[in-house]
């Protein structure tokens, strides 16, 4: 019984998340646990479930098509930034670049500088003016996010310390370290 009431918490956390009720894994299925009156400590899907489910989810009601095409499209926006940013060593990272992206996803990448108003103003140089900026401090660290839409999709680059570039960053999906894909790699993935 607990791996299908599992697969039920992982369902129904997926679906507050592609109907945008939640946007945090921890607390969609929280959430989901609680709708469903399980016991939190036995019913814990892990993230990956609950992404895998995300993209079922997406693909049924956009279509496979729909799904391609705006992959596509977010991932031509990162390259384009990518290019932009290229003095900041950016990389691409996400569902943007695993392909399982819901109709909420943005486009995320990082990038290195010691001084995030110099990322800001080669953005601004290149007609990105509408670039809002948020101060975040949690475990990691205290770093930049820039953030605004592009074509409707949601684009967010953190902005780290240059002495950050080789550091191993975890997923809070997989608990791994974080995939990540350069400009070079952006391009045979979309090839």
């Amino acid at each position: 019984m607990s791996k299908h009431a599992r697969e039920k918490v992982a369902e129904k956390a997926a679906r507050m998340i592609v109907d945008g009720v939640e946007t945090e894994y921890l607390y969609a299925k929280d959430r989901a646990i609680m709708m469903l009156g399980l016991d939190s400590m036995n019913h814990r899907p892990t993230n990956r479930r609950i992404k895998e489910y995300i993209s079922m989810l997406t693909k049924c009601e956009l279509g496979e098509d729909e799904v391609a095409r705006r992959l596509q499209e977010m991932r031509r926006i990162a390259l384009d930034l990518m290019q932009i940013l290229d003095e900041y060593d950016p990389f691409l990272i996400g569902s943007v670049l695993s392909g399982k992206i819901r109709k909420t996803s943005d486009i995320d990448l990082h990038a290195y500088s010691d001084n995030s108003m110099a990322v800001q103003s080669t953005l601004e140089v290149h007609g990105y003016d509408s670039v809002e900026e948020e101060v975040v401090n949690n475990q990691k660290g205290r770093f930049i996010h820039l953030k605004w839409k592009e074509m409707d999709y949601p684009v967010e680059i953190t902005v780290y310390p240059w002495s950050w570039r080789e550091k191993t960053l975890i997923s809070s999906v997989t608990g791994k370290a974080m995939k990540r894909c350069d400009e070079r790699g952006l391009l045979k993935l979309m090839q």
